[in-house]
């Protein structure tokens, strides 16, 4: 049997956001040997949808975009990176 999990925006978003505000360790130098050899980002890509989420330090924001694609191309991928970079300037006004 398969079973199939999805997560919300407000589940990533916390998933992201919780080793970044220390909620997910009880001691600093974990958050800073995490830190170290994991980025707190996830992208993601299967056919037709592409999933960008990132923790922004110096805003204490997580951003997630979901974006629907057509194809697996480089056009998609680049396309996707743009909308997310536009939407972080206005972010940064």
């Amino acid at each position: 049997m398969i079973t199939a999990h999805l997560a919300t925006a407000e589940d990533l978003g916390k998933f992201i956001r919780a080793p970044n505000d220390g909620s997910a360790f009880t001691e600093k130098l974990s958050r800073n040997i995490y830190s170290y050899i994991y980025k707190f980002e996830h992208t993601g890509l299967i056919p037709r949808y592409q999933t960008t989420a990132k923790y922004h330090e110096d805003l204490d924001i997580v951003v997630i975009q979901y974006t629907k694609t057509v194809n697996f191309d480089a056009y998609n991928w680049n396309l996707s990176e743009i909308m997310y970079n536009r939407i972080m300037k206005n972010r940064r006004k």
